[in-house]
């Protein structure tokens, strides 16, 4: 077995969180497009206008909120690894309320809960982002060769 040294260490944990980072961009993309296309495909588009609130700036909220979580669970991770479930915990309370705060005024706007729908689904895809960056965090081990 031949172990790595520290430097190296540090460069795989790096590829490790720039790859969180990477799968957290590619996953908001798609899912925007794919979101974009189901709303346009439904023709309620239009519903949009009725707010003050977009699709991309939806996404553009759940993506900057989800790197900031990304980024507040690596540093966990190199200050106190042992307490990092809790704080992913308190990380993603403090995401719900933030998310809150941003829909609250567009809350029962539209009818059909159009603004709630789309709220929610661009929530949980933060959220499995969220939970996948942490997953990795926590499994993340001193590898050897």
């Amino acid at each position: 077995c031949i172990s790595l040294s520290g430097r190296q260490i540090k460069l795989i944990r790096m590829n490790s969180y720039l790859k969180s980072v990477l799968v957290l961009l590619i996953v908001f993309v798609a899912s925007f497009a794919a979101h974009y296309l189901v709303l346009s495909g439904m023709g309620v588009g239009q519903h949009w206008s009725q707010t003050a609130y977009s699709l991309i700036g939806m996404y553009a909220f759940g993506c900057c909120s989800s790197l900031l979580v990304a980024v507040l669970v690596f540093f966990a991770k190199w200050s106190m690894p042992e307490k990092l479930g809790v704080i992913f915990l308190g990380l993603v309370l403090l995401k719900a309320i933030a998310g809150y705060i941003y829909v609250k005024d567009g809350l029962k706007t539209v009818e059909n809960n159009f603004i709630e729908y789309n709220f929610l689904v661009v929530f949980f895809i933060g959220l499995f982002v969220d939970v996948y960056t942490a997953f990795n965090a926590l499994n993340q081990v001193d590898k050897k060769v």
